[in-house]
């Protein structure tokens, strides 16, 4: 099955509400749901529930977090998404940007004993990352090409680390790798239920094709639709509660195209081609770094307070109290679930 089995319940509407303004939200659901966290002040993935309840370091559940924390390629944990596996079962995705010297990292962690089953250092600032159900490749986005010294190493864009065989873990090395360009890449996610890759950008959301060979083996992308936009996209997710994704878009008022957007891949049966539905704005918010909604249509959140500060201390919740650590530097929030084909 796919991330549509999960959808259950009509959505609730939000309203929206400018940077800075008092939130109306919809009511209280009653059904809690773990989500997932990057805390880069720790450096750390962490697991908790939206119930009820305070968070703290002590009430997080599944933790984890580079042991090496002098390794400068994983500086910055920049995002997390649990994954299901037919070798591996339940697995983390983590990325982080490192620093411009090193480049970033990217990793596939067990869950249940947080060993690294795979790894790999990539070119650039990688702010996201996925693996392709069906074929173990694994996505990184970095929005930025990597400078060491005084030479220039390409980096910035989309980058498949795809396994020889079906079944096998993808190369370690970034040579190895499927690289597309793609300036300012910030999210990627796998559309499983039509087997899209997409992926956002400067002023740009993409939907790709994947080109295989006779062995079903990924060969390469080739991009099929775009929306396109003004200002940075800094996430993509899918609508838990819907066919819809969610896309965010940095700024203030004085870039037209900031908030958080709706619109889904439609495909023309008759053209055999495919295109985005028109974009709705469904949050007129500034600097939100990640925004999905659960399967039973709460809101959950990470608004970063100005264009200098990527982090929050706070993720909300439609209808619920907002979760806070005083120290946190809170990045991304993610649902912890996610169901196999």
């Amino acid at each position: 099955m796919n991330r549509r089995t999960l959808l259950r319940g009509a959505l609730t509407a939000g309203l929206t509400a400018a940077s800075g303004a008092a939130i109306t939200r919809p009511a209280a659901a009653a059904t809690d749901y773990l989500v997932i966290v990057v805390n880069q002040k720790p450096n750390q993935i962490m697991r908790f529930s939206n119930g009820p309840g305070q968070w703290s370091y002590a009430t997080s559940g599944w933790t984890w977090g580079p042991s090496d924390k002098n390794e400068a390629t994983w500086w910055w944990l920049s995002d997390a998404k649990r994954r299901r596996t037919a070798t591996w079962h339940n697995v983390m995705l983590c990325c982080s940007s490192g620093t411009s010297e090193t480049g970033g990292r990217a990793a596939m962690i067990r869950e249940s004993d947080k060993a690294i089953v795979w790894s790999a250092v990539v070119p650039g600032n990688p702010h996201s990352i996925e693996r392709i159900e069906g074929h173990g490749a694994i996505v990184t986005a970095s929005s930025k090409a990597r400078v060491t010294g005084s030479a220039y190493q390409t980096g910035g864009g989309i980058n498949l680390f795809v396994p020889a065989t079906h079944g096998g873990l993808p190369p370690a090395s970034y040579a190895n790798s499927i690289s597309v360009g793609f300036t300012g890449a910030h999210g990627v996610m796998w559309d499983d239920g039509n087997e899209l890759l997409l992926a956002i950008g400067y002023n740009e959301l993409r939907a790709y094709r994947l080109v295989t060979n006779s062995g079903g083996i990924i060969t390469g992308l080739s991009q099929v639709a775009r929306v396109t936009f003004q200002g940075t996209g800094h996430d993509l997710q899918p609508d838990y509660a819907s066919a819809d994704v969610f896309y965010t878009v940095g700024g203030d008022d004085k870039n037209p195209d900031h908030g958080i957007w709706a619109t889904r891949p439609v495909y023309n049966s008759i053209s055999g081609t495919w295109s985005f539905a028109s974009p709705r704005r469904v949050h007129d918010w500034w600097f939100t770094k990640s925004f999905s909604r659960l399967p039973d249509g709460t809101e959950f959140w990470v608004d970063a307070p100005s264009a200098a500060t990527w982090w929050s201390d706070t993720v909300g919740f439609s209808g619920r109290g907002d979760k806070r650590i005083a120290d946190a530097r809170f990045y991304k929030a993610r649902f912890w679930s996610h169901a196999l084909t």
